[in-house]
């Protein structure tokens, strides 16, 4: 791994593969091995999604959700099999597409219905019907409801295998959570009533997972909780048993000394307030750093907290090491994850950056080689 590293740019994002499995199956037996369908979208959340949804299908998932047909197909040429359940738009153009690559669609708006009629082929197109339940991005109302099955009990090329919705507050507002499930219930029972209830039914994203099972149906959809990071880690703490998987690290390029006084990268921002021994890393605001870190966030190095000095550049960032054992060239830094017995967490470091995991992660520049271990 440092051979492939020293070869290329030293910054990387170490993902744990085994740490992911033990998710996986930590939340398969806490939902009472119902069926997992694992959201991969956004690459996985920037980890990479072929390479996440091949470890995840040899462990059982029973399927995948992404936001695009773009990002279906990607995992269908990268050989995935199990089904995979795009949340988000496709094109009227694309349903042959998605029928013969066996990917399902989501129909949120009733007018979709206009256009699923011009699809004539043999070969059956999956959907599943997104409930607006109080979201309020995507979805049909509950008055919508009855017309909406009325019509693709029509459709003869048409197969609705599931129903789902999408919470708002899992990780921050029980009430309001529980609001949407009964809201969603309603929907559920006036279809079982008509005996048109999809086989596949699913709700609960990584906080309600968590904290709602009321809400887990035939299936459930988390995402970030397969990394073993928390949907809000200021209301929801893991259990010890969820094991974090990913860790950002660079390495030092250049150490140099300054005096009282000298002033550190763009605006002259910082300045030493003694004689300092400051290092350059090769990571920035285009890798995924936010720049509203400059001057207040830290980084660690033999184990101990660097803190960054000056303004974060695009391409690298300055770190106070003075008085820090044996710094050159070289020596690891880690962003996120463990050192020695210091470690800095995806929440802390989001935290400290006024943003949540999610972003962080997505954020993550495509030049940041990946290590799988």
């Amino acid at each position: 791994m440092d051979n492939e590293i020293e070869m290329n740019r030293p910054t990387w994002v170490e993902v744990d593969l085994q740490s992911i499995r033990n998710n996986f199956l930590k939340i398969k037996e806490k939902v009472f091995f119902r069926d997992v369908i694992c959201v991969v979208k956004a690459d996985a959340y920037g980890l990479g999604a072929s390479k996440i949804a091949a470890t995840l299908e040899e462990v059982g998932a029973d399927g995948f959700a992404v936001a695009s047909m773009e990002e279906a197909l990607t995992l269908r040429e990268s050989q995935i099999k199990k089904p995979i359940l795009v949340l988000g738009y496709v094109d009227t153009r694309n349903l042959h597409l998605a029928s013969l690559n066996e990917i399902r669609i989501t129909l949120f708006d009733k007018d979709f219905i206009k256009r699923l009629k011009e699809y004539r082929n043999e070969t059956p197109l999956k959907i599943h019907v997104k409930i607006d339940t109080g979201m309020h991005r995507l979805g049909i109302s509950l008055e919508e409801v009855p017309f909406v099955f009325e019509e693709l009990s029509k459709f003869k090329s048409v197969i609705v295998e599931g129903v789902y919705t999408h919470f708002a507050s899992a990780d921050s507002d029980p009430d309001y959570t529980r609001f949407q499930i009964s809201q969603f219930n309603r929907v559920l029972e006036y279809l079982k009533e008509r005996n048109a209830c999809p086989k596949v039914v699913h709700a609960a994203n990584s906080a309600a997972v968590l904290n709602f099972e009321k809400a887990y149906y035939t299936a459930v959809r988390p995402g970030i909780l397969l990394y073993g990071i928390t949907p809000n880690h200021q209301k929801i703490q893991l259990e010890s048993d969820f094991k974090e998987a990913v860790s950002i690290k660079t390495r030092i390029v250049k150490v140099s000394y300054y005096k009282k006084g000298e002033r550190i990268s763009y605006g002259g921002t910082y300045q030493t307030e003694k004689e300092s021994l400051i290092a350059t890393v090769p990571i920035g605001y285009a890798d995924f750093i936010p720049r509203n870190l400059s001057n207040k966030g830290y980084v660690l190095v033999k184990g101990l907290k660097a803190p960054i000095v000056g303004v974060i550049t695009m391409d690298m960032m300055m770190i106070d090491v003075t008085g820090f054992p044996y710094i050159h060239p070289g020596n690891e830094v880690v962003i996120v994850g463990s050192q020695g017995e210091n470690k800095i967490t995806m929440e802390e470091f989001a935290t400290l950056s006024n943003t949540i995991p999610y972003e962080i992660l997505t954020r993550l520049n495509k030049r940041i080689k990946r290590i799988y271990k």
